[in-house]
């Protein structure tokens, strides 16, 4: 495939005035914290860099791609050029160009620059700046030349990545990648897509239900459910080989697969007529117990060190949330409130577990701090919100909900910013598997 040429701002982008030292004290964004606050940003018009004729279309999708971007973003305030004092008029896209004061005066905390040239036949080259208004600092700066359409979506992530990187510290979210269950002619497959709804990619065609997509955390497997006339197999599928095998487990019921840090795969399995949680070695074979119940035990998911692992389990007579210490192997209540808890998610990082929890107004998408022993309810409905699954930097939560009549997915935060639908195309979309191993 063919790639982006990729120019280092000390060779096409002529940063000189602006020494590395100072990018790197630009403002920091704390997005973790309990005061999470929204910072004003202006995308100004895009400028040619050569006189040549109208802008062509690799250009505006550059633009709106620029945008919808942003949108995504909690802490990102769009600036409309309105907004600005005296226009947005620029007479360049680098910093010796620009005057600052109108932009800071008008409170715009960064300033986004696009300019281009028409290098030939199906090739333009993009330049895409991020600076700090008040202090006329480049925080990114880096050069494209576009030939494929694909390349458009790439080019935009890569610079929303480091944009994203120096402003909050993590930039997982525009290098990730989702997996759901999408419904279609009366069949669910898994699909794939980016967090933003872009590159959609069917990755089963049996034309059943296949259900529970789960990656490993090297991003290069995912697994999931296949429901058969009479029983249930496992599928496996290779990003590598794009390979889909299909393995039968003793018992009839497989529920709700999830891969261990180490590269196992734990599975709920009606092995003995008990929905219990079992590891498997590599050849997915069962390997030995890992929770065994009285009552139903289902919906195994772990932390990236490995050490914790979530799960389901009626024990109590209706379903709750509890935490498996894979050291000490004891078990401690997540879950207290509510008769039905359920979908449970623990965060890369090992500090928050999300969940949903059926209220009298609809299930809603909990997060509990294991560090505080608190809980936060994170969205609102309407309808049903299920199926929490975090992303790689322990920030953002996809869910799936029916809101608006079907099931989407959806895009929150930790801190319970206001959501936002993720677009998977025709058909209802539920349960996200968020792949945790950023730039697969």
């Amino acid at each position: 495939m063919k790639k982006i040429i990729f120019f280092l701002c000390t060779t096409i982008l002529a940063l000189s005035p602006f020494l590395p030292a100072q990018a790197q004290e630009a403002m920091h964004i704390n997005i973790y914290g309990p005061g999470q606050k929204k910072i004003n940003l202006l995308v100004s018009q895009a400028l040619a860099l050569q006189e040549s004729g109208p802008a062509p279309d690799e250009v505006r999708d550059v633009e709106q791609t620029l945008y919808k971007n942003m949108e995504f973003l909690p802490f990102i305030n769009i600036m409309q050029p309105e907004d600005i004092l005296g226009g947005t008029e620029l007479d360049g896209v680098t910093g010796k160009d620009i005057d600052f004061k109108r932009f800071a005066l008008s409170r715009a905390d960064l300033l986004l620059t696009l300019g281009w040239v028409q290098e030939g036949a199906g090739s333009v080259r993009v330049e895409l700046r991020a600076f700090e208004t008040f202090s006329g600092k480049l925080l990114v700066g880096r050069g494209y030349v576009i030939t494929k359409p694909y390349q458009t979506v790439e080019a935009v992530n890569r610079f929303c990545a480091e944009l994203m990187q120096k402003l909050t510290g993590r930039n997982g979210f525009f290098r990730s990648t989702l997996a759901f269950v999408r419904k279609n002619d009366g069949h669910k497959e898994i699909w794939t897509s980016t967090p933003q709804g872009r590159s959609l990619k069917q990755i089963t065609d049996f034309k059943q239900y296949c259900l529970s997509p789960a990656w490993n955390w090297k991003g290069t497997m995912l697994a999931g459910t296949l429901v058969g006339d009479k029983k249930h197999e496992l599928i496996i599928w290779s990003k590598k080989d794009k390979r889909l095998r299909r393995i039968q487990l003793a018992g009839n019921t497989i529920i709700s697969p999830a891969f261990h840090p180490d590269g196992r795969l734990f599975i709920s399995i009606d092995r003995y007529g008990n929905p219990d949680i079992y590891s498997l070695n590599a050849e997915f074979e069962v390997e030995q117990t890992e929770v065994k119940n009285w009552a139903i035990d289902i919906s195994p998911q772990f932390d990236r060190k490995g050490e914790n692992m979530v799960f389901v389990s009626s024990r109590l007579g209706n379903p709750h949330i509890f935490l498996l210490d894979l050291r000490t192997r004891k078990v401690k209540r997540i879950s207290y409130e509510g008769k039905y808890n359920t979908n449970p998610d623990i965060s890369p990082d090992g500090r928050y577990i999300a969940y949903s929890r059926r209220t009298p107004d609809g299930h809603r998408i909990i997060v509990h701090d294991l560090k505080t022993n608190t809980e936060r309810q994170v969205t609102h409905g309407p309808g049903n919100d299920e199926d929490p699954a975090w992303g790689p930097d322990s920030y953002f939560l996809a869910f799936s909900s029916n809101r608006t009549g079907e099931y989407r997915i959806y895009l929150a935060t930790r801190q319970g910013d206001e959501t936002k639908m993720i677009p998977t195309g025709p058909g209802e979309a539920t349960a996200p598997s968020w792949n945790p191993a950023v730039g697969r």
